[in-house]
């Protein structure tokens, strides 16, 4: 792996990857120290919002940069520049990068940015690729929605291998026959995860509620209605939610095209175990968010999606919900389904589950410790690590916090909100130029780790940290570990709830750096989202079966890992970095559209 890295860095150095050698600024670099120096301006690729932040950073490791950079607008002949601002240097945890801010610009239009080295003539300058400054990010959502629709299983008529696995699927308990046909692929391969999957149709709810086009809200719920098809078959008659459906359970996970025929010996295995407290929630929100969007367009689709999500709140209210990631979506699934009936039952699950939450927040026992950060269960041994979809906890606490403040007294859970918000996620953003903030806090592997104020953390999973701190290898010793885009749609979108909880502006500017790294600005100069920008690294392609999945415009790789020292690194056609998951494309453009839907409020 590690040789096949190293050719592709090489063979990228001279068309535009930032890479440096052991002297470069960069950590991402010391790595890598055979590429060619050069001076790189790292933007957003797709562009920035009319009212947000607009940051960008210059990266340079032999060239001193004078401090004056402008922005030229592309819609005008000649040379017309029509900002000027100062690059600011900085130095964190990633190295030293010059920053540069023209939030304040907000004219609509194609530009690039321009900027002097030391070494040049006045006349002469260097300019980023051209970016876009608008009110909306409708490219990002649009293709987002679409990678569903290519993505599809069953009778489709648009998955790009379609009709596939009519004959789904087998139970693995009692090997009875089960209709698990339809639905959506997860990744690069061919099975369905009820968690992930479900993630994806969660992120297009989300993306439906703040839609202001009408025909973009029907293509949604168009959408999402092939999705519940399957989500809806992966219920129990006791009103539960599967574990994993057409996934898990290796060495049967099926990961294979079939025949279509029924009762052949390829028809793929499913796992019917009830899920986890936290899986049954995030039905039980799907299914009353689809319930509420759904009942004036489909009132008997609305009705069988309510039924279906009051069923499974009926049998997880006798289990017990121990974690972050089940106290959050608990308090998500309660408020959905308050509104959906006007139920108080609902409502004092709601409250019950975010109070359970808050009760997991480190405050700080010296001032000079870290707060604000979340415990992972009651035994606040370790800290909640967000890898996937456990971002999903703390967005459900700020739907909870952001709905429920005229129902009743929110002041205990506002203050936990501002706290993470202010303790935890701006002090660790502002400890890199990038603005993202770590994975993980109370690392269980010190080695390799960071330190804050006694606390160690890391941005990055990598084979030093694996999923869970857990030694699972799924295949050939490979560690389970990926990338931390989910982390950052996630914890962006949460953010763009807090901003508005509190009216401030600093939450959402935050925001917009996690998707400026997920879009571009990040230390390889590549964008994660296929078909988007102007440089993505080559997907992951999973050997298992021909044919395999092509290129999907708008699908969403996982992003970039870490070197076992925790510093950032692309592992180009790897699963960990390149290979497209449904919850990184489901939180990418949910998050693009709460930005979309702030600037434009």
């Amino acid at each position: 792996m590690a040789d096949s890295r190293r050719n592709f860095l090489m063979k990228v150095g001279a068309s535009g990857l930032a890479l440096h050698n052991q002297g470069a600024r960069t950590a991402a670099a010391v790595a890598h120290p055979e590429v060619v120096c050069r001076v790189n301006i790292l933007t957003n690729q797709v562009g920035y919002l009319t009212h947000g932040s607009k940051k960008f950073l210059v990266e340079s490791n032999i060239y001193s940069i004078k401090p004056d950079f402008y922005l030229r607008d592309l819609s005008v002949v000649g040379d017309h520049r029509v900002f000027h601002g100062e690059l600011a240097e900085f130095h964190g945890d990633f190295g030293g990068y010059y920053v540069g801010d023209f939030s304040e610009y907000t004219r609509p239009g194609k530009y690039a940015l321009d900027m002097y080295r030391d070494t040049l003539p006045s006349n002469d300058f260097i300019s980023s690729y051209v970016f876009t400054i608008g009110d909306d990010y409708r490219e990002v959502i649009q293709k987002g929605i679409e990678c569903f629709a290519v993505q599809r299983c069953g009778p489709s008529t648009t998955g790009y291998h379609a009709p596939c696995h009519l004959d789904d699927g087998v139970r693995l308990d009692n090997g009875q026959f089960l209709d698990l046909v339809g639905g959506w692929h997860d990744a690069c391969d061919l099975l369905k995860w009820s968690d992930a999957t479900l993630t994806g149709m969660i992120g297009l709810l989300h993306v439906a509620e703040k839609a202001r086009d009408d025909q973009l809200k029907a293509r949604i719920l168009e959408e999402v209605k092939w999705g519940n098809l399957y989500f809806l078959k992966l219920q129990d008659p006791e009103g539960y939610y599967y574990s994993h459906g057409i996934g898990g359970d290796a060495p049967e996970e099926g990961n294979h095209w079939t025949d279509n025929v029924r009762g052949t010996a390829d028809d793929r295995k499913a796992a019917t175990r009830p899920g986890e407290p936290h899986l049954q929630h995030m039905f039980i929100s799907a299914q009353s968010q689809l319930a509420l969007l759904y009942k004036d367009w489909d009132a008997p689709y609305a009705k069988r999606s309510l039924d279906a999500a009051v069923r499974c709140f009926n049998w997880v209210k006798k289990r017990e919900s121990r974690t972050y990631l089940d106290f959050g979506t608990g308090a998500s699934a309660g408020l959905r389904l308050y509104r959906a009936t006007g139920d108080h039952d609902y409502l004092d699950y709601a409250v019950k589950m975010a109070d359970r939450f808050a009760g997991l927040q480190e405050t700080g026992a010296a001032p000079q410790m870290l707060k604000g950060y979340f415990y992972e269960d009651a035994s606040r041994s370790k800290a909640a690590m967000h890898v996937g979809i456990e971002t999903l906890g703390m967005i459900g606490f700020c739907e909870a916090v952001e709905a429920l403040r005229s129902e009743t007294d929110v002041g205990r859970w506002e203050r936990a909100l501002a706290l993470y918000c202010d303790e935890y996620l701006l002090t660790m953003a502002g400890l890199n130029a990038f603005g993202i903030v770590p994975c993980v806090v109370k690392a269980e592997m010190p080695q390799g780790s960071r330190n804050y104020q006694g606390t160690t953390y890391r941005y990055f999973m990598s084979i030093r940290n694996p999923w869970r701190q857990g030694s699972s290898t799924p295949s050939a010793g490979e560690v389970m570990y990926q990338g931390n885009n989910s982390n950052l749609a996630g914890t962006g979108i949460m953010l763009c709830y807090a901003g508005r909880i509190f009216g401030s502006e600093k939450y959402r500017h935050l925001a917009q750096r996690m998707l400026d790294w997920i879009l571009g600005l990040n230390p390889f100069d590549v964008c994660m989202m296929n078909g988007v920008g102007y440089k993505n690294p080559p997907l992951y392609i999973a050997p298992e079966f021909i044919p395999r999945l092509p290129t999907i415009p708008g699908s969403v790789m996982n992003g970039i890992v870490g070197d076992e020292e925790d510093r950032p690194d692309l592992q180009p056609g790897t699963w960990h970095s390149c290979e497209i998951w449904t919850p990184h494309l489901a939180q990418t453009i949910w998050l693009a559209s709460e930005l979309s839907h702030d600037n434009q409020h």
